[in-house]
């Protein structure tokens, strides 16, 4: 994919993009399980201005941080429940979670890069980042998402990040998934 699509394209556009290339990684390669749990937290950076405690919230249901606890009361988790966490447990030994790990690493990544700094430029590491997500797709041979989709929320809006908006629009695994037990 030509990065150049999402040059105009506002910070919080780039990482709605971001979050949708995950979804169809996670669908297309793991399509019999449940994601919702996942992408809710996920798409709430699209209506929120509030980055850090975004950023915060991601980070707890990344494999990677979630796994390295035995057990919920070690965590110190401030935004999951004991329940979500059983959940987001089980779903991450029921698959490979290598690749998941990095994608979702990577949507935050360009939010952290950023968070309540000015972007320089046209924000090439955020091009950058979400090169890395759809190199990933694209070797996997899983068709990409329509940049278009994303083209209406402009980088000439509040410095770069564009406006906020409802992202869960976007969403297929929010629009598929009820969330039910596996």
């Amino acid at each position: 994919m030509n990065m150049a699509l999402l040059k105009d394209v506002s910070l919080t556009g780039r990482i709605a993009y971001a979050i949708m290339c995950v979804e169809k990684y996670v669908t297309a390669k793991f399509p019999d399980e449940r994601w919702k749990l996942v992408f809710d937290p996920f798409w709430e950076i699209c209506q929120s201005r509030e980055w850090d405690t975004w950023a915060n919230k991601a980070l707890e249901y990344i494999p990677e941080f979630l796994l390295e606890f035995a057990d919920y009361e070690s965590s110190n988790f401030e935004f999951i429940s004991k329940d979500d966490y059983l959940k987001l447990k089980e779903l991450y030994t029921r698959i490979d979670t290598d690749v998941v790990n990095g994608l979702l690493k990577r949507i935050r990544d360009i939010e952290e890069f950023y968070c309540y700094s000015s972007i320089d430029g046209i924000g090439q590491e955020s091009l950058d980042y979400i090169g890395e997500i759809v190199s990933t797709l694209e070797r996997e041979k899983i068709d990409l998402p329509d940049p278009e989709l994303v083209s209406f929320s402009k980088f000439s809006a509040e410095d770069g990040w564009g406006s906020p908006f409802d992202g869960t629009k976007l969403s297929i695994v929010l629009v598929h998934d009820n969330g039910g037990e596996k």
